[in-house]
């Protein structure tokens, strides 16, 4: 294969890569968009380990976004209905505040984490009948739980994206 097409094919999985970073805060599959890019490796002679690693890198960020969002509600009081009430309520209130709030990503962020607290506080209130006096807590701790999901997630495409600028340059270059 040429160098040209080497570069260009390198150029068109960075373009995947950064428009997969950018879904990440929307609570869309940014991390797989990267790992996908990945699927060019054995294209550009570079066997099938970068995608291997790009893949476990992309299921470790949702197992952590998980993990987090549910476990600091958690551990503020939320039982069972109110971690699935963040995990539902941060996907609707990424999807609803994005048009609302017009600053770039910070907008699914802050709707994101919003949901997440009102989803968590209202699936305790329907579902496991809690006391409002635990609710505000409960609410914080999915709250918080959302922004440190998404911050992991966004820091592992970011060791994604230069992982596999890694790999592509280095080929490039030898």
């Amino acid at each position: 294969m040429s160098e040209i097409s080497i570069v260009l094919l390198g150029l068109l999985s960075f373009m995947i890569a950064g428009f997969g970073l950018l879904l990440i805060p929307f609570s869309l599959p940014g991390n797989w968009i990267i790992a996908a890019a990945g699927l060019l490796g054995p294209t550009l002679g570079l066997g099938w380990t970068p995608l291997l690693v790009l893949l476990a890198a992309a299921a470790v960020a949702e197992i952590l976004e998980l993990l987090l969002a549910t476990k600091t509600a958690k551990r503020a009081g939320a039982g069972k209905s109110g971690q699935w009430g963040a995990f539902f309520g941060g996907i609707v209130g990424a999807i609803f505040a994005t048009p609302f709030i017009p600053i770039p990503i910070l907008g699914t962020l802050i709707g994101a984490a919003a949901g997440a607290f009102g989803g968590a506080v209202l699936f305790e209130i329907v579902f496991a009948n809690r006391e409002s006096r635990h609710l505000m807590g409960i609410g914080f701790g999915a709250f918080f739980g959302i922004l440190l999901g998404k911050g992991a997630k966004m820091v592992l495409g970011a060791f994604q994206i230069g992982y596999w600028g890694y790999v592509v340059f280095a080929e490039i270059w030898t």
